[in-house]
């Protein structure tokens, strides 16, 4: 048996009583502008080190193999601690003991959820979040769903037309009499292309929408090729958004376009993806927007939310948003106009060798860099150095170097940079606080042969045992709606690892395996992923990085001199501060 478990540490401290004022966590990540910011001061450096266990909340309810991971960040709301299960059950307990207070199992499926939101009026309140593709309304005093909000309690998000996976992981805003949310989908050419909707808190009626990916005719639409918009996906609020209350203004960054890494069928800059949008919260009406990649071909989308900030220049304080980047760039722009408050030179970046793809000629980079950008070979030993210079020797390792056959050095990788956590705001010191990752890896692309297609991966590899159309035979389970059992990765791990009476499947190349779970999971969307008539290239799987991890292929800061805003060389992230400068004219 394995448990999920929720633990608070206390002081004991005999002559501390907590002072209520400002000791309420209503919002996810602190507050609308994402500060992760408290003014509490009960614990401090002074006795940090006294903490100690004070009660451990048990969820009970994970079996060896399910998901064993509370990725909640809890809200507590005058004494009340609210939070959700790996399994996406809400519980409310009273901080103070750990005891449980109420649990609502919305019996639903869906991925890890980071957070709740909370609305409150004058006469009552309600605690939202959403499961997989439903956004939950409960009453917080009781646990019970709200019956007068969508269909007792429960509303539907999933957009029309396509059949990829949609589910929403991280809360969105409540402004007013509103919940803006975005979405998560997946990478590849059958994702739902993105949007940023608006819902009454009230009745769930929908009440604004803001196509990121613009519908042909709409602004941004030009940076298309007509046909393209008629199948791209993605340019999606993944990783939430941040407010100012006061100027009504929403801040949101968006993925990438689809299919991520070959950009041959979606020639143009892509907007709205890769940007940061500025929508009046409101009307959902575009204020400005800056695009952080063009066209981007390395997953490079913008990965957490955005952090309002505080800026002096010119003797006077600018409101500002920041946004962290997953090539460890910091773009700061004045809110109001969107002004970049550094300088953003267009570089000259390399162009893409592969049939048809057309790689944008120069990519925006910011004087603010919080990550290294280049590779630096470690020298903390001669065998460490010789393998990773023979591993590299042949890979194409410029900057912004599109992804090839052949290889790529890709430094920071996807996963580099920043990451969904985002960055803090410490208001009293003129901080801004980030995690940071130097992960690099290598990256190709394969080349996928005319008349491949999901169905075809899947008959080749699974239907001796599974059946044709998932059913199951004699010697192999059914498929069937499997997706809404298990996670995509739940089934790669058991494809690469077997499980049972089934092998590993880890000698198919990664798009041969991407395709099968693509199959198993949405069946109906064959209609629309015929066979391919001509060439086309798949991502095939960011490799190197254990190896680079293992013999830690790059420099760490202290073996050779680094200027300090550089937190780390390793493959795990470290968090580290910036203290944002005063701006001279």
């Amino acid at each position: 048996m394995r448990f999920s478990c929720l633990a608070l540490t206390t002081l004991l401290l005999c002559s501390c009583t907590p002072d209520l004022q400002n000791a309420n966590w209503s919002t996810y990540l602190g507050d609308p502008g994402r500060s992760h910011y408290s003014e509490l001061v009960q614990i401090n450096r002074d006795n940090v080190h006294e903490l100690e266990v004070a009660w451990v909340y048990d969820s009970g309810e994970l079996l060896s193999g399910s998901r064993p991971t509370m990725y909640t960040s809890p809200l507590i709301i005058d004494g009340v601690l609210y939070g959700l299960s790996p399994r996406l059950v809400a519980f409310a307990l009273d901080a103070a003991t750990g005891d449980e207070l109420w649990r609502h199992d919305p019996d639903a499926s869906g991925s890890a959820q980071r957070g709740l939101m909370w609305w409150q009026d004058d006469d009552r309140a309600r605690l939202f979040y959403t499961a997989g593709r439903e956004l939950i309304a409960l009453d917080p005093s009781t646990g019970q769903p709200v019956e007068d909000f969508g269909e007792n309690g429960r509303l539907d998000l999933t957009p029309s037309g396509r059949s990829a996976p949609f589910f929403v992981s991280v809360p969105g805003i409540i402004f007013e009499d509103l919940i803006v949310l975005g979405f998560s989908t997946d990478e590849g050419d059958r994702a739902h292309a993105g949007a940023v909707r608006a819902y009454s808190a009230i009745t769930g009626d929908l009440v604004w929408r803001f196509n990121s990916l613009p519908r042909p005719g709409e602004m941004g639409s030009e940076t298309w090729a007509d046909a393209a918009l008629e199948r791209a996906g993605g340019a999606n609020n993944w990783t939430g958004m941040a407010l100012d209350v006061e100027r009504e203004l929403l801040f949101v960054p968006t993925g990438s376009a689809t299919p991520d890494f070959y950009g041959a069928s979606r020639p143009g800059d892509n907007l709205f993806a890769n940007c940061l949008l500025v929508l009046d919260a409101r009307t959902g009406e575009l204020r400005w927007y800056f695009q952080a990649v063009h066209h981007d071909l390395w997953d490079r989308d913008l990965p957490s939310p955005p952090t309002l900030v505080q800026v002096e220049r010119f003797g006077e304080v600018i409101d500002a948003v920041a946004v962290s980047t997953k090539s460890g760039h910091l773009f700061v722009f004045d809110r109001d106009t969107g002004e970049s408050l550094y300088d953003i030179a267009e570089v000259s970046t390399p162009p893409s060798d592969l049939p048809g793809e057309q790689a944008s000629l120069t990519q925006p980079v910011s004087s603010v860099a919080f990550t290294r950008q280049s590779f630096e070979i470690t020298t903390r030993s001669q065998e460490a150095t010789n393998f990773v210079e023979d591993l590299i020797k042949d890979l194409d390792q410029r900057p912004w170097a599109p992804p090839t056959e052949a290889g790529t050095l890709f430094y920071p990788a996807y996963d580099g940079g920043a990451e969904w956590g985002g960055s803090a705001f410490d208001p009293n010191n003129n901080r801004l606080i980030l995690n940071a990752q130097e992960i690099g890896g290598i990256i190709r692309l394969h080349k996928m042969p005319v008349g491949f297609n999901d169905r075809n991966a899947y008959v080749e590899h699974c239907a001796s045992c599974h059946g044709i159309d998932r059913e199951g035979t004699d010697v192999g389970s059914s498929l069937v709606d499997i997706g809404d059992r298990l996670t995509r990765g739940q089934l790669a791990r058991v494809m690469r690892e077997g499980r049972g009476r089934m092998p590993s499947f880890d000698h198919l190349q990664d798009f041969e395996r991407n395709a099968v779970l693509a199959h198993i999971r949405s069946p109906e969307s064959e209609v629309e992923d015929p066979p391919s008539t001509e060439v086309d290239y798949v991502f095939g799987g960011l490799c190197g990085y254990a190896i680079m991890k293992a013999y830690r292929g790059i420099h760490r800061p202290g073996e050779r001199s680094i200027p300090s805003i550089w937190p780390r060389a390793r493959s795990t992230g470290k968090s580290h501060s910036v203290t944002i400068p005063k701006r001279k004219g």
